[in-house]
């Protein structure tokens, strides 16, 4: 699971491994089903893998009331942005970041 939640200066990205930190890189074994979701209330993302994604599609999109799973297929580095804006707020609402996540084969 990573949570994906907007922060008061801009977007967060914390995967549920045991002593993960915010926005740092993180490593996954080709084969990881990965749900991508948000805790927080009324929050949506974006996330932006480009033509490196690990994943198979270059953009994943959810929200609160919309957690997406996929398989992470490829390995190797894969730089990513993620957006995450409140629903219903006005400009300025909206916190973007980046991070990476490595794909690795092995057991």
């Amino acid at each position: 699971m990573v949570d994906i939640k907007r922060t008061a200066s801009a977007a967060s990205v914390t995967p549920g491994i045991p002593g993960a930190k915010d926005n740092a890189p993180f490593c996954i074994k080709v084969g990881t089903k990965v749900t991508f979701k948000s805790e927080s209330k009324n929050v949506g993302f974006l996330l932006d893998f480009g033509l490196s994604s690990p994943f198979g599609r270059e953009t994943i999109i959810g929200g609160s009331d919309r957690q997406v799973s996929v398989v992470a297929n490829k390995p190797g580095c894969s730089e990513f942005s993620a957006g995450a804006c409140v629903s219903g707020a006005i400009y300025g609402m909206c916190g973007e970041t980046s991070t990476e996540i490595i794909v690795v084969v092995g057991s």
